[in-house]
């Protein structure tokens, strides 16, 4: 396999293996038995297990936040602000497998917390700018940086999980007007 096809293989099957037997079935013999990569093909591209949750984790993090960031423009924070919730639960609908890794891997103590918090802040930068410019105008309440995540989106966070724990049970798109409203109602002024 060629360099990039091994560690797109790799997380892959990284993916694959949380997706039908959790966090804890992904070993390194397991990765090489479904991805077709060599053990230490698995090391060299990723260092250890806790390489490849990392580098999924950072991935599909990213690629949720980078699904809200087109939502940041010049429009009422009242408009603004809701479509960022339901923006983050259309990516939780599309992508149930990378979104259920997200969650397992953030409460499992697997990745370092001084790390996670620097690559959270970088990447949630444009969300923060973009709160703090409309706390200056009035538009929403002062929320420190780091609450966006964990206080602001969390009514977000609790339909995810409930979505991901039973999708043929919970509504998330029905659920979704109230999820909006509910994230408005933490930042209005």
């Amino acid at each position: 396999m060629a360099r990039a096809a091994t560690r797109e293989a790799i997380l892959d099957a990284a993916l694959t293996i949380v997706a039908d037997k959790g966090l804890e079935a992904m070993t390194i013999s397991r990765l090489a038995e479904v991805s077709g990569a060599s053990n230490g093909s698995i090391y060299h591209h990723f260092g250890s297990r806790g390489g490849v949750v990392a580098e999924l984790y950072r991935a599909g993090f990213a690629e949720l936040v980078g699904e809200m960031i087109p939502a940041l423009d010049e429009r009422p924070a009242e408009a603004v602000v809701p479509e960022l919730a339901g923006r983050f639960l259309d990516w939780i609908v599309a992508h149930p497998t990378r979104a259920e890794f997200v969650y397992r891997a953030s409460t499992a103590g697997v990745l370092p917390e001084e790390e996670t918090a620097a690559f959270k802040a970088r990447v949630m930068a444009p969300l923060a700018t973009w709160f703090g410019a409309r706390t200056a105008r009035g538009e929403v309440r002062p929320v420190p940086a780091w609450a966006l995540d964990a206080v602001v989106m969390s009514p977000v966070h609790e339909c995810a999980r409930r979505y991901l724990a039973a999708p043929a049970t919970f509504d998330l798109r029905r659920a979704r007007p109230e999820v909006e409203h509910a994230v408005w109602a933490i930042v209005r002024p």
